[in-house]
């Protein structure tokens, strides 16, 4: 076999599996909804790897304590 066809097909073989690779990592993201969740105090937005999603989030201690003194 000659050098360059060995070199040929590792380089295929390499993009292949990049391509591969690439295509389920991008199946793995999930999708994002539309809508963005706030925090319910200060306003500020979610972060989204949160699963929990509706009314009643806040962001931060300091503004769930601000919240329940509010009750």
């Amino acid at each position: 076999m000659h050098r360059s066809w060995l070199r040929t097909k590792l380089a295929e073989t390499g993009t292949k599996v990049t391509g591969k690779v690439t295509e389920r990592a991008k199946a793995m993201v999930p999708f994002q909804l539309a809508s963005e969740d706030s925090c319910m105090v200060c306003g500020r937005t979610m972060r989204r790897h949160h699963t929990v999603r509706g009314d009643g989030r806040v962001c931060s201690p300091a503004c769930a304590r601000t919240w329940a003194e509010g009750l």
